[in-house]
């Protein structure tokens, strides 16, 4: 049995907030959530790879034709559905060679996956969500599934890790918001959600159960790059009945040192230099270390 992570909640999230609308082109915009859409979920028609992009038909059939051409996608000739092209797929082999988090991350990924015979994710922020960006998976026939490039809202499961690293600014905007209720055990109490947050900060991991999605435990550690911000959060992710209370206890050091090897690598040092301003990190100012990650 495989435990599948959840999809993505939001068909289409609004920009960054240091990208001016004004400066987008529709075309390219609407042209890449269909291009995401086939990435996340290969092997759809053009009926439901509109619906999903939230386009018209013909116009998602005009934007999947441009894509072809371009060898972004290809369509199968058999059924009539759609997956990636070579062209994407070598266009994502060149960013992961160029990003060096994903580099840095692999053999640390590898090597706690083999520690804790678990999923194994790395996710980064997105703007209000979570995504995983790399994984690693046990051979083994009861796991979840990582899916990369999946989305999840940050006030839930390992996106907790990450608001409680963010400003208090950042935090008060998201607490002011309604909180998709995933599960019953998704925290949408925004008085609730501040006390869990401050204890993640204190403790420097988080442990959920069953806030994205029933029956599996998530523990993540904070991973923070040279600058002291946190950039990423390693996450073990596992069906609920694997996870007593001393396989917690077991793995819980274990994710955190990992996050601090990764973070080591990309030039963290304990105690070593200012962070860096919110304003000087772009859209995503993750902000405020602990002590220790």
């Amino acid at each position: 049995m495989t435990v599948k992570a959840l999809p993505n909640p939001a068909k289409r999230r609004a920009y960054p907030s240091s990208v001016d609308a004004k400066y987008t082109v529709d075309a390219v915009d609407k042209a890449m959530v269909v291009l995401m859409t086939v990435a996340r979920e290969p092997d759809l028609g053009l009926s439901e790879i509109a619906r999903r992009s939230g386009e018209l038909k013909a116009r998602t059939f005009r934007l999947l034709r441009t894509l072809e051409a371009r060898g972004m996608v290809v369509c199968r000739e058999s059924d009539r559905t759609y997956r990636l092209g070579y062209n994407a797929l070598a266009l994502g082999g060149l960013a992961r060679r160029q990003v060096e988090l994903f580099q840095r991350a692999r053999p640390v990924l590898m090597r706690l996956g083999r520690d804790v015979v678990e999923t194994i994710q790395l996710r980064v922020r997105d703007g209000d969500q979570t995504m995983c960006i790399a994984s690693w998976e046990p051979a083994r026939d009861t796991k979840v599934r990582a899916q990369i490039g999946c989305h999840r809202p940050i006030h839930a499961g390992s996106g907790k890790l990450f608001l409680a690293h963010c400003d208090e600014d950042f935090q008060d905007r998201i607490l002011s918001l309604p909180l998709l209720r995933l599960t019953e055990r998704t925290t949408v109490d925004p008085d609730d959600l501040r006390r869990q947050l401050a204890t993640i900060n204190r403790q420097g991991y988080a442990i959920t159960q069953g806030e994205v999605e029933t029956g599996y435990v998530s523990i993540c550690a904070p991973v923070f790059g040279a600058d002291g911000q946190m950039v990423a959060a390693i996450n073990v992710a596992s069906p609920q009945d694997r996870m007593a209370s001393d396989e917690v206890a077991r793995i819980v050091p274990l994710v955190k040192a990992a996050a601090r090897t990764l973070s080591t690598a990309l030039g963290w040092r304990m105690g070593g230099g200012d962070r860096a301003r919110p304003e000087s990190i772009g859209p995503n100012p993750v902000c405020r270390p602990p002590v220790k990650p």
